[in-house]
């Protein structure tokens, strides 16, 4: 019934219905799917669709956009302080600074007031790699409610199998690490579920990230955490912006702009546009442009000789960068060519 009311929600951006599948259709669809596990027995499935993204990419598109409109990007660049007089005004370098800075913000948020209230609270997310015959191209599985209360997914992701689990505290670190008993926990809960040999050996990378859940500083009960983006400025001139998600991101953005325009008194020119603005390599994408790709270009890769040899251009490959680069992937390609 729920999944029916999502359906319901999405109206015309839904990707397709979903439907309940018998035990049989299920194993049909997702062949390591296991009939019985500890003390269940597999009794059908209910099938959702939904979209996949490449973070790092949009990321990346994101700031070459920002850079098309006017922004002056600058990559990798760390902030150690603010310039200020006495605590009261900035020295000049922006009327409004904004404080992007995911599970790190309590930092820069002291650096103007080192009285600042924390408001991150980090929760650890840790993901592995599998091969790919784990779960079938297209599908994936996610159990909402393990034996241990958690969340499990396992999905295809670039050609493998990304598995993984939810929310769990963690203190702020610059290199955050999946540790042993973590990939162990993530093994062994999907061993539950899949009729196929689950083994360590079979884990190619594992990584951890930080997720920033937020309380808003400026609440009475700051014991609620919120798993939605805040915004505040309890510091003039210094906006923060965190907690959320990537799925909310362009409100996320437009949020956090209403607030240093209001904070800076500033008098833009026009409304917020980016609700409909196509990031770089997006304007007049084809799906079927990578088979320019494979037509017209090679790819470079090392012979047994070790010499760098010329080949066809795969159809993986072509798709591959088709869809991390969009309409500037012929660009990508090019450089590869002799």
């Amino acid at each position: 019934m729920g999944l029916k009311l999502y359906d319901l929600v999405a109206g015309p951006r839904l990707l397709h219905l979903s439907r309940y599948y018998s035990a049989q259709e299920s194993v049909e669809l997702f062949p390591t799917l296991a009939r019985k596990g500890k003390d269940r027995t597999l009794k059908g499935t209910v099938v959702y669709y939904d979209g996949q993204m490449n973070d790092l990419r949009v990321n990346v598109g994101l700031a070459c956009t920002a850079a098309l409109a006017g922004a002056a990007v600058l990559n990798h660049a760390e902030v150690i302080s603010f310039l200020k007089d006495e605590g009261k005004e900035f020295d000049g370098y922006a009327k409004v600074v904004v404080n992007v800075a995911g599970p790190f913000c309590d930092s820069v948020r002291k650096m103007a007031d080192n009285d600042a209230k924390p408001m991150i609270c980090p929760k650890s997310g840790v993901h592995i790699v599998l091969p790919d015959y784990y779960s079938p191209k297209g599908m994936g599985l996610i159990v909402p409610t393990t034996k241990d209360g958690c969340v499990v997914f396992m999905l295809p992701w670039l050609g493998r199998t990304v598995a993984g689990t939810m929310d769990s505290s963690t203190t702020i670190t610059m290199l955050p690490e999946p540790n042993e008993d973590e990939i162990e926990f993530i093994l062994d809960a999907i061993c539950d579920y899949l009729n196929v040999k689950v083994r360590r050996v079979d884990v190619l990378s594992a990584w951890s990230g930080i997720r920033p859940l937020a309380t808003d500083p400026r609440a009475k009960n700051t014991e609620s955490i919120s798993r939605d983006h805040v915004v505040c400025e309890d510091y003039p001139g210094l906006v923060t912006i965190t907690g959320g998600k990537w799925t909310p991101y362009i409100s996320m953005a437009e949020d956090a702009v209403d607030t240093a325009i209001k904070s800076g008194k500033l008098s833009p020119t026009n409304k917020c546009l980016t609700d409909n603005l196509c990031l770089i390599g997006g304007h007049g994408y084809d799906p079927a442009s990578f088979t320019v790709l494979a037509q017209q270009y090679v790819r470079m890769k090392k012979s047994y000789s070790s010499k760098v040899m010329p080949g066809v251009m795969d159809a993986a490959t072509a798709k591959h960068l088709s869809h991390a680069y969009g309409t500037l992937a012929e660009r990508v390609a090019a450089i590869a060519q002799v």
